[in-house]
């Protein structure tokens, strides 16, 4: 789960005396990173891009891989639409509108 973003609050971001980043700018600016970097690191597992120069690329989508027991201990838990790779049958799953795993095969 990615935590959320630190809410705004009225704060000093800097220092009167000196104009470099108070306490409370600091930790407000570390508490962003952190999520925003979080989100990132989610990002990067699913997704295959290419970035090129100021360009990104979206290459494919990379569900995660889970065994047949895995995804059998998700399922109760798991919302319409949630997408596995089956590493045991080598197939994608999918949770469907009526709650069953269902399995995407190839004609």
């Amino acid at each position: 789960m990615i935590p959320s973003l630190p809410a705004f609050f009225d704060m000093y971001y800097t220092n009167l005396e000196n104009g470099k980043l108070a306490t409370d700018g600091y930790l407000y600016n570390d508490q962003t990173f952190q999520v925003l970097n979080a989100i990132i690191i989610l990002l990067n597992g699913a997704l295959t891009s290419l970035v090129d120069g100021n360009t990104v690329t979206l290459n494919g989508i990379n569900p995660p891989p889970k065994t047949t027991a895995e995804i059998a201990a998700l399922e109760p838990d798991v919302g319409v639409g949630t997408l596995w790779y089956n590493s045991n049958l080598k197939k994608l799953q999918f949770k469907s509108d009526t709650g069953v795993i269902e399995t995407i095969t190839s004609v």
